[in-house]
């Protein structure tokens, strides 16, 4: 089974700083087990039809998270923190991992949101939220759930057929794009050490042309 935290080290390759975008549900998606975490729903949506890649599909999951964090209440001058509830559904996360457009091949990349807390696992047909560009998040304000969600979207995979479809889909983006970086970054070195050479070429043949 892939590692799903390892594939939460590499995505931030995936993609390009881009916008944050508005998509709407193309169905209604419930979770077939309401209250369980360990439930991973597919989802489909789309963007508003006057734009160019209005009959593009955008393709991801629906997964419900806990807060295993410590949460700070300020009343006033004074704090309170509640401790975590790392068994209690407090809301829907949902990832967009392709984009999926007519007589192209598919686009990877990595969108979240989890702006309204909807504990029983539900999104209805034309809902529409702002998906966020993670890789282009400052760290401070990417989701803390992101961690328990990849692990759970693994461990559901073990049997569900969608999960493990979204994870292959995320590891071999994640994969391909971690070598293109690579390659590019090998290639670029190679010309920096080649310019570095004819520059001390040139040097070398002044410096005997000067004698």
């Amino acid at each position: 089974m892939l590692d799903a935290l390892n594939i939460l080290n590499g995505l931030f390759l995936v993609g390009v700083v881009a916008s944050n975008i508005t998509l709407y549900s193309d169905a209604d998606y419930i979770h077939t087990e309401p209250g369980t975490l360990n439930t991973v729903t597919a989802v489909s949506m789309h963007r508003e039809w006057w734009r160019d890649d209005s009959k593009c599909k955008y393709l991801g999951v629906m997964v419900p998270f806990a807060r295993d964090w410590p949460e700070t209440i300020k009343h006033g001058d004074f704090e309170a923190i509640n401790p975590p509830e790392p068994d209690k559904i407090v809301g829907q996360a949902f990832i967009i991992n392709r984009k999926v457009c007519p007589d192209k091949p598919d686009d990877a990349m990595f969108r979240v949101h989890e702006g309204w807390r909807n504990t029983t696992g539900k999104l209805l047909e034309k809902h529409h939220f702002t998906a966020q560009d993670l890789y282009g998040m400052r760290e401070e304000y990417r989701p803390k759930w992101l961690p328990q969600v990849l692990a759970r979207i693994e461990r559901v995979a073990q049997h569900d057929e969608q999960a493990k479809a979204f994870l292959d889909f995320t590891a071999a983006a994640t994969a391909a794009k971690a070598e293109e970086t690579t390659k590019r970054t090998s290639a670029a070195s190679i010309s920096d050490t080649a310019s570095e050479q004819s520059v001390q070429t040139d040097s070398a043949n002044e410096a005997s042309s000067a004698k």
